[in-house]
Parts: structure tokens; C-alpha cells; sequence
């Protein structure tokens, strides 16, 4: 997986993503085009973004919204205080943000999205 800034990671898709007008119609995305910075510790740059999806303009705002909505899910003291207490790690939540439904709001409904990432690490556990 390349980061924003090099040359090799642009989106690899084809076809024009259609513009999310409604939550409904954000697209998924896979775990390597929405894993960018794991800790989340800075806004990511919007040049950057729109770098990577050069070719597919929607499809760099879909990665926005999604960012925009898992960065507010993080923002939640209650979230944070789950976060602590388990097992998931930053990438657990970025792979589950990739494909995850938005709510009305734009957003990630917190408990279901918590399950997700609970399942997927509870997978992942049982794993050989």
C-alpha cells in the first residue's frame, strides 16, 4: 500500500463513482484505498486526497466523508473510552469505515459500528 503522496497509489478503479448525493449513496470503498493515516492524529489534505482519486473526482469525496464520519465517531468520549478498553486498533476501524453504511446524518451509527469492528477483530482472533 503506498500513502497519499506517491504516485503508484492512485484509486485503481475504472468506472466514475456517482456523486453521493444522499447518505445512501456513498459507495463503499476497499480497506487499501480508505487506510490512510492510522492514528488519525491530522486532518488528511484535501489535495492529497484528490490526488490519489485523480481519476474519479467522487470518488475522493466519498473517501472525505467517510473520513469526515469515522473521525467523528473517535471524536465521542464514549468511543474513546471503548477504544481503550479493547482490542480494536486503528486499522480494525478504517477497514469497517471502508464499507460501513452511513446513518441519515452523514454519519456511522456508533453502536452498530462498534459491533462491526468487535466482530472483525473477533474473527481475526480465531484465525489460525
Amino acid at each position: 500500500m503506498g500513502s497519499f503522496d506517491s504516485p503508484d497509489w492512485l484509486s485503481p478503479t475504472t468506472d466514475f463513482t456517482a456523486f453521493p448525493a444522499r447518505p445512501g449513496d456513498v459507495v463503499a470503498l476497499s480497506a487499501e484505498e480508505f487506510l490512510f493515516d492510522l492514528e488519525m492524529t491530522h486532518d488528511p489534505s484535501i489535495e492529497n486526497v484528490c490526488r490519489a482519486f485523480a481519476n474519479d473526482a467522487n470518488r475522493a469525496l466519498v473517501w472525505l466523508i467517510r473520513w469526515r464520519a469515522l473521525n467523528t465517531l473517535c471524536a465521542r468520549s464514549d468511543v474513546a473510552e471503548w477504544r481503550r478498553g479493547g482490542v480494536s486498533t486503528s486499522r480494525d476501524m478504517c477497514e469497517v469505515a471502508a464499507a460501513f453504511d452511513l446513518n441519515d446524518g452523514w454519519e456511522f451509527d456508533q453502536e452498530r459500528f462498534c459491533d462491526a469492528v468487535d466482530r472483525l477483530v473477533h474473527r481475526r482472533a480465531l484465525q489460525p
